[in-house]
């Protein structure tokens, strides 16, 4: 090595001396990693230095070609192609961040190349690739449609994601399009949260049943939704407890849909409903009667379970008249799960209890010890044993079991029960054997 390239070397980590075309030329095949990677952080290089640079065999070199704001766009054109993945994270990073400081002038000849670029990340085989680009892209209201369009369609949530909830690039039918394409449920979360999403968005939301999606819906004050299709959520709302609080907390919530709300969810989140100041005083006064009402059902209903006169169940009339009830509905072959959810509803408990043990082929005095267990998993076999829906399930550890809103077993996103056939049988056997030993 002679003097001179030692002298130049040791200039190189100095900011106040700059190098030149020629002394820079000469350290690019420099077999020192360290010379190298010096080289490439300095901001006085020119475009065709860091080009070469970009080529360097050593992955750090080229990193610090990816962080230095002289690169020029066809380096970058390179490196989103490069075989380590750390550089084409960093650059999809970097470009994020150069895109707003494009100017009017510059965007005609910098904007081709770097829409090539960022096409070429979108589609990076390695998912931590995009989704470093769509975090970086997310917010970007000169972001490229087509670029973002890709993001939003991948298959890998967490790539998807960012640009759904947030980018305002994003139309009403492209999201429309995504949800059709690829209905995930962390994707349709995203757009649930999205700011201000549209009537029709929000449709097609709770149309794909996803409850996940809804909840996240019902949970965006921004999101529109139409009054058509709050009355839809509604009546669905009872087998969805993740959807009673937002529910109540919606201000689109009138008086009348208020008391409809105030039917199926907790008494605590009535109470939440009766003091909104949106509400007029009738309604308001309706909702705290509810909440009287209530209390003074749990209450016979802890009397009735209390009970323990003959069966040890209810009152031995009460008892004896719904178990002549049901066999003259089995006599006609006309007992079915409909007529028990409507008898729980009315509070007829002797009938419930009496009709469901039937259903399911056990004796009462296992009804009662799964009832008095307020297991969910319990009560779900039971429902399951007496062939009621994976809804009625939910209804039934509600108001039955008095299983607390949180602790409720909700259905399959295909309305199926979310447990095992196996499981179901263990816990039926289970309190099936303890009533006939007691």
């Amino acid at each position: 090595m002679t003097m001179a390239k030692d002298q130049l070397i040791r200039l190189l980590g100095r900011e106040d001396q700059a190098i030149n075309y020629e002394q820079a030329r000469d350290l690019l095949d420099h077999p020192d990693q360290e010379v190298r990677l010096t080289l490439a952080n300095r901001d006085d290089l020119e475009a065709e230095i860091l080009y070469f640079l970009a080529q360097d065999p050593d992955v750090e070199v080229r990193r610090s070609v990816t962080a230095n704001p002289n690169t020029p766009q066809k380096a970058h054109l390179l490196l989103a192609e490069d075989s380590a993945s750390e550089v084409r994270s960093d650059l999809a990073d970097r470009l994020g961040k150069l895109l707003p400081d494009l100017n009017e002038d510059e965007k005609d000849q910098a904007w081709r190349a770097t829409h090539q670029v960022l096409t070429l990340l979108a589609r990076d085989q390695l998912p931590m690739v995009r989704r470093i680009l769509s975090e970086t892209l997310k917010l970007l209201p000169t972001a490229p449609h087509d670029v973002i369009l890709t993001l939003a369609h991948d298959k890998d949530t967490d790539v998807a994601s960012p640009v759904l909830q947030f980018s305002p690039v994003l139309t009403d039918e492209d999201l429309l399009s995504v949800i059709a394409s690829s209905p995930l449920s962390a994707s349709l979360a995203a757009i649930s949260k999205r700011y201000g999403v549209s009537h029709a968005v929000s449709d097609v939301v709770f149309h794909t049943g996803d409850s996940g999606a809804v909840t996240a819906l019902l949970g965006n004050d921004s999101a529109q939704i139409r009054e058509e299709t709050l009355d839809a959520i509604i009546n669905a709302a009872p087998g969805h407890v993740s959807w009673h609080e937002p529910l109540v907390h919606r201000r689109e919530v009138d008086s009348s849909a208020a008391l409809r709300i105030a039917e199926f969810v907790a008494d605590s989140l009535i109470e939440e409903l009766a003091g909104r100041d949106d509400f007029e005083s009738d309604t308001i006064d309706c909702l705290r009667d509810v909440v009287k009402n209530r209390l003074k059902k749990d209450q016979n209903a802890e009397c009735l379970l209390a009970a323990d006169s003959g069966s040890g169940l209810q009152d031995q009339d009460s008892i004896a008249l719904a178990v002549q009830q049901v066999s003259a509905l089995v006599e006609k072959d006309d007992l079915t799960a409909e007529q028990v959810m409507s008898a729980l509803d009315d509070e007829n408990t002797s009938f419930v209890f009496v009709a469901t043990a039937q259903l399911a082929g056990i004796p009462i005095e296992a009804v009662k010890a799964i009832v008095n267990s307020h297991s969910a998993k319990a009560l779900q076999a039971l429902s399951w044993k007496a062939g009621f829906t994976a809804n009625d399930a939910m209804h039934l550890q509600l108001a039955l079991g008095r299983v607390p809103p949180g602790d409720i077993i909700m259905p399959r996103p295909d309305g199926t029960y979310d447990a095992t056939t196996s499981e179901m049988t263990w816990q039926i056997e289970l309190f099936t054997e303890e009533a006939r030993n007691a």
